[in-house]
C-alpha cells in the first residue's frame, strides 16, 4: 500500500492536530509549540504543551506523515507498514533507553516520564506514538540568544553539568551522538542533556545504531565528515561525544560550533564537502584550520585565566585526530581516553577559581 504526497498536509495529519484532545493517559493537549528560527531537530516529531491536574509537561508526538514525505522526496517507493514499523521502533527505542537511564540513576539527562500510543480517528494514519517529558524553560541556544550578558560562571557550571551527564551515559555504554545547543535544556537554572533519540547503546539495538555517526552531521567530528571509520564502538562513539562537548564549549563562549570555525579556515578543495580522498592526506590542512580556529576562540574570551584554560580544553576535546583527542593524561593509558572524569574535575576547578577571582 502506497501513500500519496497529498496526505502529508497538516490538515490531514494526525500528529499535527492534537490540540484539544485528552489522551488515553489523561493528559490534555492545550498548545502546539512551533519550531523557532535557528532551532534544529524535530524533523519527525511535533511538540506540544500538555497538562494533567496542576502539572504542565512537554509532549513529543511522532509524525509518520512527515517521515513519508521525506521518503517520497527521495523517489523511493514508500510502504505504509514499513514506515509505521520504523517510526514505532524509534519511539520504543527512545522510551526504553530513557527507562534504562532512569534505572541506572542517570540524573543529568532529561528522561521520559510517561508515554503512550494514541489513536486519532479521521486521518489516513491514525496512530500517534508520543513521549512526555518535564517542561524545560528553554535550551542553551535560546538562553544565550536572549541573555547576552549571561556570565561566564553560569556557563562553566552548565558545562560541568553537561559533562557529568555525558559521563553518566558513557558509564552505561550509551553515546549521545547529538550534543548541540538545542539539545541542552534549561530547567530553572539547571542544565540537562535532552533528546536521546539519536543515541546509540551497546545493550539496545536501533536502526541507526550501525551508522558511523547517528547525530546531526553539521556538528560531526572531522574524521566522520571525511569518511574515516573506527570499528571499535566505544572509541568511535565516545570520541565523537568528546568532540561534540568541546564544540559546546566553543558555542558557549564564541557563539559558533567548532565545525563552523574549522570550515571558515579550510580551503574549499580540501573541505569535507568537496574532498573525497583519505582523511590522512588532508589532515595537515585540518590541523592548520584548527589552530586558526583556536586563535579566534581566544579572541572571544575577555578574561585572561579563562582564555588560557578554555583554549587548552577545547584543543584536547576537539583535536582533529581522534587518536590524540581527550584529556592529555588519558591518552595512551589503559581505559577510555575519552573519559569525562578529568574534564569534570577541571571544569570544577576553573569554575571555583574564576568565582574566587571575581569576588576578590
Amino acid at each position: 500500500m502506497n501513500l500519496y504526497l497529498g496526505v502529508i498536509m497538516d490538515d490531514v495529519n494526525a500528529a499535527e492536530n492534537l490540540v484539544g484532545l485528552t489522551l488515553d493517559t489523561g493528559w490534555f493537549v492545550f498548545e502546539k509549540l512551533e519550531k523557532q528560527p535557528g532551532d534544529t531537530g524535530r524533523f519527525f516529531s511535533v511538540c506540544y504543551k500538555i497538562r494533567k491536574e496542576s502539572q504542565i509537561c512537554f509532549l513529543k508526538a511522532f509524525n509518520f506523515a512527515k517521515f513519508m514525505h521525506l521518503s517520497h522526496s527521495t523517489g523511493k517507493p514508500v510502504q505504509v507498514v514499513d514506515v509505521i514499523s520504523e517510526m514505532v521502533d524509534a519511539y520504543r527505542y527512545e522510551r526504553d533507553l530513557s527507562a534504562l537511564c532512569h534505572d541506572k540513576h542517570v540524573t543529568k539527562v532529561a528522561i521520559v516520564r510517561d508515554s503512550g500510543e494514541q489513536i486519532v480517528t479521521g486521518y489516513p494514519i491514525t496512530l500517534v506514538p508520543y513521549l512526555i517529558f518535564d517542561l524545560a524553560d528553554g535550551n542553551i541556544r535560546s538562553k544565550l540568544r536572549f541573555s547576552e550578558a549571561l556570565d561566564a560562571a553560569w556557563k562553566l557550571k552548565s558545562l560541568h553539568t553537561v559533562a557529568t551527564g555525558i559521563r553518566q551515559l558513557h558509564m552505561i555504554d550509551v553515546s549521545h551522538q547529538d550534543l548541540k545547543p538545542s539539545n541542552i535544556l534549561i530547567f530553572k537554572e539547571e542544565s540537562k542533556i535532552g533528546d536521546l533519540g539519536r543515541s546509540t547503546s551497546l545493550s539496545m539495538k536501533s536502526r541507526h545504531g550501525e551508522l558511523p555517526f547517528a547525530g546531526d552531521r553539521n556538528y560531526a567530528p572531522p574524521e566522520i565528515l571525511y569518511g574515516q571509520f573506527e570499528p571499535d564502538w566505544r572509541k568511535r562513539s565516545f570520541g565523537a561525544d568528546c568532540y561534540l562537548f568541546g564544540s559546546l564549549v566553543v558555542y558557549y563562549f564564541a557563539g559558533l560550533s567548532m565545525n563552523a570555525l574549522l570550515r571558515k579556515y579550510l580551503p574549499d578543495p580540501v573541505s569535507w564537502e568537496q574532498y573525497r580522498g583519505p582523511y590522512e592526506d588532508v589532515k595537515g590542512y585540518v590541523l592548520d584550520a584548527f589552530s586558526k580556529a583556536l586563535n579566534e576562540i581566544e579572541d572571544c574570551i575577555g578574561d585572561d585565566f579563562l582564555r588560557k584554560e578554555l583554549r587548552s580544553m577545547v584543543e584536547y576535546l576537539c583535536f582533529p585526530d581522534p587518536a590524540k583527542r581527550g584529556h592529555p593524561k588519558g591518552i595512551g593509558n589503559l581505559g577510555n581516553q575519552y573519559d569525562m572524569e578529568r574534564i569534570i574535575t577541571r571544569l570544577d576547578f576553573v569554575y571555583r577559581k574564576f568565582k574566587y577571582e571575581l569576588s576578590s
